[in-house]
């Protein structure tokens, strides 16, 4: 008895140092669920498998404005492909070594999904290097502020790791945003190209001259793509698939209509692109009257988190029992399992489909 009452894990709770086991096992349940929960929202949201004609776009890239090109260090060198995080044989070596470790696990192609959903031109490798490099900064940060914590460095390596990825998220909503807002315009700029004589590439061409990122560059990707071999609808496509853009899904079908049955391309493109204005209309609507809800649910969503950070980087004294006793990591487990099922119920309400 006194072996048990001398361990942390314990120590007596509510005069009934029996229970104290029992809340501890019920606690690293509940702290699993919740952060499983988390984990498969997040990994959801951000990774998903890629088709054979996704990972041929893919390997096309490299030939649009967003890709790099390749260079030759000699005339009968092998061409090598510079990095964004130098041209040393350091950076080349590191870069290396993570590109065989993501194709032996197969990250690869969820990775470059969502970089090009973002619009990145980086490699699976170099992101996963730059996820490392700011999770150890960021470990190291709260260690140095929290006065050499391990529960601050072990919460540091937490967001240091999950940070970037909610950061490409923001980003590729973003930019497919941008891409929806753009293209009733762009769907007239096209019909009125076609009335003037131009044919579909070359109303495409001028698409990129004129147009503005990010829609410039998925049409010249995709322009690029039909000199290589790729027919127009194939290319199109894969701008729709890239952006997750619905509406630019019924464009290529209508596209795809005409070049089967015939009739006036540039009027059917009129047509769609004002279906397409009145829907974003309707959308902005619904944001609007959906914003109070959203509001509410980043707050509720982020005081708990924010606040425990603050606690274990000024006060971690003050949180450390809630991480030895059972009933704290009782009480940890089950806020994380309510706050995951919570944000995942208010996202899910909030949400209108349009």
């Amino acid at each position: 008895m006194s072996a048990a009452v001398s361990s942390p894990l314990g120590a007596t709770l509510l005069g009934q140092p029996t229970n104290s086991r029992s809340f501890l096992v019920a606690g690293l349940i509940l702290v699993f669920l919740g952060l499983a929960t988390a984990a498969a929202v997040v990994i959801g949201m951000v990774t998903r498998a890629q088709t054979p004609a996704e990972q041929m776009q893919r390997k096309l890239s490299i030939y649009t404005l967003a890709g790099r090109p390749t260079a030759r260090r000699g005339p009968t060198a092998a061409p090598v492909t510079p990095s964004v995080l130098g041209d040393t044989a350091l950076a080349r070596s590191a870069v290396e070594l993570a590109g065989r470790v993501t194709r032996s696990r197969g990250l690869d192609t969820s990775v470059d999904a969502q970089l090009e959903a973002a619009g990145l031109p980086l490699r699976t490798a170099e992101w996963l290097l730059i996820q490392v490099g700011v999770a150890v900064g960021i470990s190291v940060v709260f260690l140095v502020v929290s006065g050499g914590s391990l529960l601050a460095t072990l919460l540091g390596l937490v967001l240091g790791l999950t940070g970037p990825w909610i950061l490409l998220t923001i980003r590729r909503d973003q930019r497919e945003s941008a891409f929806l807002t753009q293209l009733p315009d762009t769907l007239q700029l096209i019909a009125g190209s076609l009335q003037a004589g131009h044919s579909l590439p070359q109303s495409l061409d001028t698409v990129v001259r004129e147009g503005r990122p990010p829609m410039s560059t998925e049409f010249n990707r995709a322009l690029i793509e039909t000199r290589l071999g790729r027919t127009v609808e194939d290319a199109l496509d894969g701008i729709a698939a890239r952006t997750a853009s619905d509406d630019f899904s019924w464009v290529v079908m209508a596209i795809r209509v005409q070049r089967e049955v015939g009739g006036n391309l540039a009027e059917l493109l009129q047509t769609v692109g004002d279906t397409i204005r009145e829907r974003q209309r309707l959308r902005r609507q619904v944001k609007v009257l959906s914003a109070e809800g959203r509001l509410s649910a980043w707050i509720l969503g982020s005081m708990p988190v924010v606040f425990a950070i603050y606690l274990v980087l000024v006060k971690p004294n003050y949180i450390q029992p809630m991480f030895r006793e059972g009933i704290g990591l009782l009480m940890i487990g089950l806020a994380a399992l309510l706050l995951a099922v919570g944000a995942f119920w208010i996202s899910r309400a909030v949400k209108v489909e349009v």
